[in-house]
Parts: structure tokens; sequence; C-alpha cells
């Protein structure tokens, strides 16, 4: 393994807190940093929608996959209360800003050098994506992704949409 954020990742599993996300549980707030508001992410700050939680990294295939997807999600229910925050883990943010300019998307992206929200979230692969209700609670989690993968994931959208 001579990715060494790739090592870091999985270093850092094995050092997770004991309540870790989970389904039923509230979504917890982390310190990765918004690039457009420099907040960190607070669910709380999304009560009343549905938000897909998205941890990726550029050194991940399946990340990359899921991104066109998630955009082309945000789009069609964004008007109807979708949103989805991406929680990137890479820890060199200029080599992010280059590959999402070749790769652009429209949510909101949050930056995670440090890696402290997988630990908080007891991450177990890439990508991992948690589906929270309007009221902040973990509803679905969603481990790695494949094409089918999405029309399971648009059906819990739009069901929760619906509640």
């Amino acid at each position: 393994m001579n990715n060494p954020s790739l090592l870091a990742f999985f270093l850092l599993l094995g050092n997770v807190p004991a309540n870790a996300a989970e389904e039923g549980q509230t979504a917890p707030a982390c310190p990765a940093m918004l690039s457009e508001t420099k907040k960190s992410i607070d669910p709380n700050a999304y009560k009343g929608k549905v938000v897909l939680l998205d941890f990726w990294a550029t050194w991940c295939p399946p990340c990359i996959k899921s991104m066109p997807f998630f955009n082309d999600l945000r789009q069609e229910f964004l008007k109807e209360g979708f949103e989805v925050v991406a929680i990137n883990l890479d820890e060199d943010s200029d080599s992010v800003t280059q590959f999402l300019s070749q790769h652009p998307v429209d949510y909101p992206i949050a930056f995670d050098p440090q890696g402290e929200c997988p630990k908080i979230y007891q991450v177990k692969a890439m990508p991992s994506s948690y589906l929270l209700d309007k009221s902040g609670t973990i509803r679905k989690i969603h481990l790695g992704f494949r094409e089918d993968d999405q029309a399971r994931l648009r059906a819990q959208i739009i069901t929760l949409l619906g509640e």
C-alpha cells in the first residue's frame, strides 16, 4: 500500500469512538470545514431537509463514480428539500481543488485533512454515505457505491422527502 492517504485512512479506522454514528441516531457534528462558508459541519443547520452526507477522496474510484450521480440527485430534488454535503478526506486541499475543477459538482464540499469526521462517524468503507431525515436522524448508511445502488438510494430519498 503505497498511497499515504489510504494508509492513514485505514489506520484511523482502528481508533474509532464507541459511540459511532449508526442508523436511528442523531447525526453528530464534525470539524470538517465547508469550503464556501468556512464553518464546520453541523447537521442541525440542515434541519427540515433530507441530507446525504458523503465521505469521499480523490484516490477512491467508487467515490469518483458516485459524484455525478449525487450531483444529479441534488439537482432533481433540491427544490423539494434535499441536499448533498460531501466531506473530502484528502490531505492536500490544492489537489482536491484541482480535481474539482476537472470534475465539478454543485453541492457543498467540506475538507477534513486530519480525518476527524471519519472517526466520529466510524466510516467503514469509501465512499460512505449517511442519509439523514428532516430531523437530522441517520436513516440509512450506504457503504461503497455500485451502479445498482442508484435506484434504491433515489427511492429512499423520495420516501424521506415525503415524511
